[in-house]
């Protein structure tokens, strides 16, 4: 059993948004004074665990507790006049969770493994110019960040054998979910839940000394699932009774794809 302790900082430059100041008439597609820059962020991390082997490293088990102080934290927006993306600062947020994995060797041909996440990831601040220039509808102390799933979890099994007398065979089969993320930070400004969802992937590889072949099934159930969202319902205008969807929409992930891969390996 290795224990374990580290405490490190990250930096992230600040930088302009490049998007024109709105002039005093007619203004459109553009920014405010304060959407047009946005400030450098930092974060202190802490991070405790342990790495084990058990029963002749037949079985790994490893687990951390972390904890993520985040200052001045960018963030994703749209301007108040067009609806264009850019980046602000939201005062000060936190993320702390746990970390658990596992792998198991069960015979000579079988392995699995298994992964969990859990990550609470929210402001500690107010933040009440997040969204616009009057502080009114602004985040708060407590707002779930958007992006991050609170739990997230995987399994795989390996099966490992060899053909041909000279080839070897690997069939893989991998799960992958997670829970529910915010498109918003603490659902403001028109922010959207999307669903969790899990994703199935298998696969075989048939390898020689020179040359190796994949045949791969990557979202063997074919889920529809919604990966983020471009813009807010916010974008949607109305115009002579019907309504015209501008820039607002969903990003998905990929169907059901079978594909094969072949990978050969020249002396030089």
């Amino acid at each position: 059993v290795l224990w374990y302790a580290t405490i490190s900082e990250g930096f992230r430059l600040g930088g302009s948004n490049g998007i024109p100041l709105c002039p005093e008439e007619n203004p459109q597609l553009c920014a405010l004074p304060h959407e047009r820059a946005f400030e450098p962020d930092t974060t202190t991390n802490y991070e405790l665990g342990f790495k084990s082997t058990w029963f002749r490293s037949q079985l790994h088990f490893n687990a951390a507790l972390f904890n993520v102080d985040w200052d001045d934290a960018q963030i994703a927006g749209a301007t108040n006049v067009g609806q264009l993306p850019y980046l602000s600062n939201a005062g000060s947020a936190n993320a702390k969770g746990i970390e658990i994995s596992t792998r198991a060797i069960l015979s000579d041909s079988f392995s699995v493994y298994a992964t969990y996440a859990y990550t609470k990831a929210e402001l500690t601040s107010d933040a009440p110019f997040l969204f616009n220039a009057d502080g009114t509808d602004g985040a708060e102390d407590g707002d779930r960040l958007p992006g991050s799933p609170e739990n997230q979890f995987s399994m795989g099994v390996n099966y490992q054998t060899d053909v041909f007398n000279d080839k070897t065979l690997d069939i893989n089969y991998g799960l992958t979910a997670q829970s529910d993320v915010l498109s918003r930070v603490g659902l403001r400004d028109n922010g959207e839940t999307l669903p969790g969802y899990s994703l199935s992937n298998i696969s075989a590889k048939l390898t020689s000394d020179a040359w190796s072949t994949t045949l791969y099934v990557d979202n063997l159930f074919n889920k529809y699932a919604v990966t983020s969202v471009r813009r807010s319902d916010a974008d949607i205008t109305t115009a002579n009774g019907a309504d015209i969807q501008r820039n607002y929409g969903y990003f998905i992930n990929r169907p059901l794809t079978v594909g094969i891969k072949f990978n050969y390996k020249f002396e030089i």
